[in-house]
């Protein structure tokens, strides 16, 4: 730990990274849900794709499962990327949130409206929804970045926030939300009901640009997504105009 020799104090850090031994354990933990989540989403698309296909394509029965196991293996690659570069630093008065690939985070003490501490470590809330930075426990001199962040949000509220069945059902409803948005177009694809394509093609694509209009100036979205998630606004789109001329 620096130590000033003008003072003869020992100086608290003010850059914080993650403990680099700690990404053992939590790869485990992100392989472990990987391996519920990733199979049973995949059981799911070989399902629609096989019952709704009348040709029964083969093909898709290769490809879907190659396809999900290259989303996981980008995933733990992106995670661990993550751990590596993210960084957390007072400076200026300011809290910075520093990640490569996304923008930097930087918080005034009069943005933060709460403090919520949990067993996993503590999210700052601020005035706006998206724009909000988790500090995980995993986070070395964790309790000293704690104390500072403490005594520089002063006007925040600070709550303790212990795992609840209310955030889980949360979690849960976002993620079939999500589900919904992004599989939509594939039952649209083989849609039987004719009547129902032209509105639910409308709804999933307002449900698609409302997503992408909400998220692109997170924090949380990469910055080489920003422009590039309009491309998903396609995907309903397309499938729409193809059952509309072809179907």
């Amino acid at each position: 730990m620096p130590f000033d020799s003008d003072s003869g104090s020992v100086l608290q850090p003010t850059v914080f990274k993650l403990e680099p031994s700690g990404f053992a354990e939590y790869r485990r933990k992100l392989t472990t849900r990987l391996g519920i989540v990733i199979p049973l989403v995949t059981a799911a698309l070989l399902y629609v794709t096989w019952h709704f296909d009348r040709q029964r394509d083969v093909v898709s029965l290769v490809l879907v499962p190659i396809l999900s196991g290259h989303i996981a293996y980008r995933l733990l690659k992106n995670e661990r990327d993550k751990w590596r570069s993210l960084v957390f630093e007072f400076r200026d008065g300011k809290l910075i949130r520093r990640l490569d690939k996304y923008p930097t985070v930087e918080l005034a003490p009069s943005e933060v409206t709460a403090i919520l501490e949990s067993p996993r470590g503590i999210t700052v809330k601020t005035n706006d929804r998206l724009k909000r930075l988790f500090l995980s426990n995993r986070l070395v001199d964790y309790e000293t970045l704690r104390s500072r962040l403490l005594s520089w949000a002063t006007g925040a509220r600070v709550t303790s926030s212990p795992p609840s069945y209310r955030g889980y059902a949360r979690g849960l409803i976002e993620m079939l939300i999500c589900l919904c948005v992004f599989g939509g177009p594939l039952y649209l694809m083989y849609a039987p009901q004719h009547a129902l394509i032209l509105p639910l093609g409308v709804i999933l694509s307002l449900a698609m640009l409302g997503m992408i209009l909400y998220f692109r100036n997170s924090p949380q979205m990469p910055t080489s997504a920003r422009k590039s998630v309009w491309v998903l606004l396609l995907l309903p789109i397309l499938v729409l105009l193809v059952r509309l001329c072809w179907g």
